[in-house]
């Protein structure tokens, strides 16, 4: 189960990577504010991953280049893509990790906090990206993961 843990942690850092790029580089800056707040929902989940990890002595580096290349790799294959097929690239691409966080947090026999903050995670992410979709703004799905877990 430690190793699920330190996936998601990994895929912290490859998200970090991944909006940061499209924060940068995305043309229509008018969803400059999503970025942001997705980057924050990212960096805020690794943050507290971290005790779990070091609790179960496994090692991680929080400047993991391999995941950082991946999500600059990735965001750039998607970057120029009109912002109705970015959304729709993005929610297809996200639900399968949202249900697979979803069952690793039901078989968690320990460490449930860690796995039920994962599986948020991804359903605000996925929430996000479904708002959006039919022209809703996701960022307040993803304030309120944020006031949630910033409270822990």
């Amino acid at each position: 189960m430690e190793d699920r843990i330190h996936t998601a942690y990994k895929g912290e850092i490859y998200g970090i990577s991944f909006f940061s790029f499209f924060a940068k580089n995305y043309a229509d800056k008018s969803h400059s504010q999503l970025w942001e707040t997705l980057i924050h929902v990212e960096v805020l989940t690794a943050k507290l991953l971290e005790p779990y990890l070091d609790k179960h002595s496994i090692e991680y580096d929080k400047h993991n280049t391999d995941m950082q290349l991946k999500g600059i790799k990735d965001a750039e294959f998607w970057v120029d893509l009109p912002w109705d097929q970015l959304v729709q690239t993005l929610t297809n691409w996200v639900e399968p990790y949202e249900e697979k966080y979803r069952v690793w947090a039901e078989e968690a026999k320990e460490n449930i906090q860690a796995f039920s903050l994962i599986a948020d995670h991804e359903t605000a992410i996925f929430q996000c990206w479904k708002a959006e979709m039919i022209g809703k703004s996701g960022v307040p799905i993803l304030l309120r993961f944020i006031k949630r877990y910033s409270t822990v």
